[in-house]
């Protein structure tokens, strides 16, 4: 039998849209399937997808995902939107249950549903909350009670709830160690760098018009850096990262001469900045990719439950772990979990894994 774990593969996750449910596409097919594999444990799963999950999702009122390890799926998950949300689904294969994917998934249908929720609840098996309750504690699940639906045989079901403030607090606690591991549909969750940057320069970056950022001021330590764009004000948001290709310190005229094309400004645009300065430095982007949306100052402060000042040039994210993690919020909210899964990440069981638990 061919192993699912390989000594080396990339997780990926991708969220299903109301195009997927109306198109029927691979992936809401492959999210069928998975779903459908625990009709032996969840009598009446097939008619829930039916007639529940497939319409919420046309409707956008549940979110779906599935989760692959290289072309293979080994997750799926569904998430029911509103002012009492629900975990309503969570499956990880066996083999990968000591990955930090609960992590990942619990973090990211949490911030999904960030606007106008004040609960979140879902159910298990008993036998699965005596086994890991350790970590539904973790995400503010303290307390749990027989369910009004009794889903699976053998098993007593059991209805946790937790306030969004304690999950989103604990949310927030884990994103230093999730940052160091994974990736959000190329939005790197461990970024280095915050850069503020003038609007219309950052829209010109984010267009491929402008790859050469200058400052006064810089370090070349960054260089291979991966950054986290911010547009300054009046747009006070953060829109987009890219990667550092090199750093290149000189005088103005040599940085002109040799940049001048790539830097999105006039000559007198940059006459005007590096005016009185013997020395600026060039820094060529690579890897550009912008926010499906923008988010705000005011939307990451308000997740966050901090008053984030805008950044001035730019910031050491290792040393300002609150933008640190309003970043990584950032990349949360604008892709798909990606990640590097290793054999020796199986032996060190660094999760208490979770086996699976349904909602219906």
């Amino acid at each position: 039998m061919k192993t699912l774990f390989p000594l080396q593969g990339e997780f990926r996750i991708v969220k299903l849209k109301e195009s997927d449910a109306y198109g029927d596409t691979d992936h809401l097919k492959t999210f069928k399937n998975l779903v459908l594999a625990n009709e032996d444990m969840y009598p009446g799963i097939t008619k829930w997808l039916k007639a529940k999950v497939i319409p919420g999702l046309k409707s956008t009122e549940r979110v779906a995902y599935v989760g692959y390890e290289g072309e293979t799926p080994i997750v799926s998950a569904v998430l029911k939107r509103g002012e009492k949300a629900k975990f309503c689904h969570l499956r990880i294969h066996d083999d990968f249950q000591d990955a930090d994917l609960g992590q990942v998934f619990f973090s990211q249908m949490a911030l999904e549903i960030r606007h106008h929720v004040q609960e979140i609840h879902f159910t298990l098996p008993e036998s699965l909350w005596l086994s890991k309750q350790h970590f539904f504690n973790s995400f503010g699940f303290t307390i749990a009670k027989k369910a009004l639906h009794q889903y699976r045989r053998g098993d007593t079901e059991l209805r946790c709830s937790a306030p969004f403030s304690s999950v989103r607090s604990a949310v927030l606690e884990k994103l230093p160690k999730l940052m160091e591991r994974f990736s959000v549909g190329g939005y790197s969750l461990n970024n280095k760098v915050l850069m503020s940057i003038r609007p219309s320069y950052a829209g010109n970056i984010l267009r491929g018009e402008k790859i050469v950022e200058i400052r006064r001021k810089f370090s070349e330590k960054w260089r291979g850096a991966r950054i986290c764009l911010y547009a300054s004000q009046p747009t006070g948001s953060l829109v987009g990262e890219a990667t550092i290709n090199t750093i290149t310190s000189a005088q103005p005229e040599h940085i002109w001469s040799q940049f001048g094309s790539r830097i999105g400004c006039t000559k007198e645009e940059f006459d005007r900045y590096t005016r009185a300065t013997n020395k600026i430095y060039a820094i060529e982007l690579s890897d550009i990719l912008p926010y499906l949306h923008t988010i705000s100052l005011s939307q990451v402060s308000h997740i966050l439950q901090e008053d984030l000042k805008p950044p001035q040039s730019y910031l050491n994210l290792r040393e300002n772990k609150t933008w640190a993690k309003a970043v990584s919020i950032a990349a949360f909210l604008h892709g798909s979990v990606r990640t590097e899964i290793t054999k020796s990440a199986r032996e060190k069981r660094a999760e208490m894994p979770i086996e699976s638990y349904v909602h219906i």
